[in-house]
C-alpha cells in the first residue's frame, strides 16, 4: 500500500494543501519503518530532502491512532533556533488535530512551560541541556510527563556523535527509561553519513532493538558555482537610472540582488562581519520600500576543524 494512504487523514489534508503531488523516497521509507516494524529508524539524507517530514508524518499518525496517556514524542534539537523552526512547522501541520506541540528552552516562558506540566500532552521539543534541568529538577513529575513516551526524535545526530553532548543525550534517555518504565523507539536525522554503522550503534545504545537505515537512491542534482570578485570593495556604486543604489557597495548590491525571491543562506568569517551585511541588506531593503526579510544567525565551529 502507498504509505501516503496510511498517513492520519489530517496529515493527507495537509499534503494535499501544500501542493505535493507525491510522499518523497526517504519519507516513503521511513513510514514503512514506522508503520511496519519495531525497529529504531536512522535517516540519513542531505539538506531539503524531506528528512524531518520523514519521521513526523508517521509518528504523527502512530499519536493520532492510539493517543498516549503522556508526551507521546520528544523531539530532542541541538540549538534553539532549530527548536524554534520546527515548531513554527509543526505548529502548522497541527492546526487541525488534537495533539499539541510544546518547546522548551531558556527564551519559552514560564506559562508556558506550566501548561505542559499541567497537560503532558503531545510533542516536547527540547535542547539536552533543557532536557537534563528538567530531569532534574521535575524528577517527582517524570512518570506523569513521559511514562508512555513511545518516540524520541534526534535531530542532526552527526553533531551529536563522540561528542559529550551526545553522551549526555544517552545518558538522559538511560534515565528515563530507569524513572519512568518507558521504551520508546528513536529515530535519528542526519545530513549524509560516511560511517552508517557507528550512528546506528550510537543511535541504539543501551537498547537491544536494531536500527534500520533506509537505503535511498543517489540524488542527481545541477550545482551552479560561481566567483564575484570586486576589485575596490570601497567603490560606491549608482545604478543606472537609480540613486537609490548610490550609497551602497557592488558586493552588498550584487548580494542583495542574489537573495530577492529566494532562500539564501549567507556565511560571513566573523560576527561582526556577519552583522554588518545584514544591516546594510537592511538598508538597502528599506530605500526600494522592500520587505525585510533578513536575520542573523550566530554559530561557532571548533579551531580543529
Amino acid at each position: 500500500m502507498n504509505p501516503y494512504y496510511r498517513l492520519a487523514p489530517f496529515i493527507q489534508e495537509f499534503i494535499y494543501s501544500q501542493g505535493w503531488t507525491d510522499l518523497r523516497p526517504v519519507q516513503v521509507e521511513a513510514c514503512r519503518v514506522v508503520f511496519d516494524t519495531d525497529a529504531h529508524l536512522l535517516i540519513a539524507a542531505g539538506t531539503a530532502s524531506g528528512k524531518t517530514e520523514a519521521a513526523f508524518l508517521p509518528v504523527l499518525t502512530r499519536l493520532h491512532e492510539d493517543p498516549p496517556a503522556t508526551v507521546g514524542a520528544l523531539y530532542i534539537g541541538p540549538i534553539k533556533a532549530l527548536i524554534n523552526d520546527q515548531f513554527d512547522r509543526l505548529t502548522d501541520l497541527l492546526k487541525h488535530a488534537q495533539i499539541p506541540v510544546w518547546a522548551w528552552h531558556g527564551d519559552v516562558t514560564q506559562g508556558q512551560k506550566q501548561r505542559l506540566l499541567k497537560t503532558p500532552k503531545g510533542i516536547l521539543q527540547i535542547t539536552p541541556e533543557s532536557l537534563e534541568s528538567l530531569l532534574i529538577n521535575k524528577r517527582a513529575d517524570l512518570t506523569r510527563l513521559f511514562g508512555d513516551l513511545r518516540f524520541v526524535i534526534i535531530d542532526e545526530i552527526h553533531a551529536f556523535i563522540g561528542s559529550e553532548r551526545g553522551a549526555q543525550i544517552l545518558c538522559q534517555l538511560s534515565r528515563l527509561a530507569h524513572l519512568t518504565g518507558s521504551q520508546p523507539r528513536r529515530i535519528g536525522l542526519s545530513a549524509t553519513l560516511g560511517d552508517y554503522g557507528m550512528a546506528e550503534d550510537w543511535l541504539r545504545s543501551g537498547d537491544d532493538r536494531p536500527v534500520i537505515t533506509p537505503q535511498l537512491p543517489a540524488s542527481q542534482r545541477t550545482l551552479h558555482l560561481a566567483i564575484e570578485h570586486f576589485y575596490d570593495p570601497k567603490l560606491v556604486v549608482r545604478a543606472r537610472g537609480d540613486s537609490r543604489d548610490a550609497a551602497f557597495h557592488p558586493y552588498h548590491l550584487h548580494l542583495f540582488n542574489q537573495t530577492q525571491g529566494r532562500k539564501c543562506l549567507i556565511f560571513a568569517n566573523g560576527r561582526s562581519q556577519t552583522e554588518s551585511i545584514i544591516a546594510t541588506l537592511r538598508q538597502i531593503a528599506s530605500a526600494k520600500h522592500l520587505p525585510d526579510v533578513y536575520h542573523v544567525h550566530h554559530g561557532s565551529i571548533s579551531a580543529p576543524l
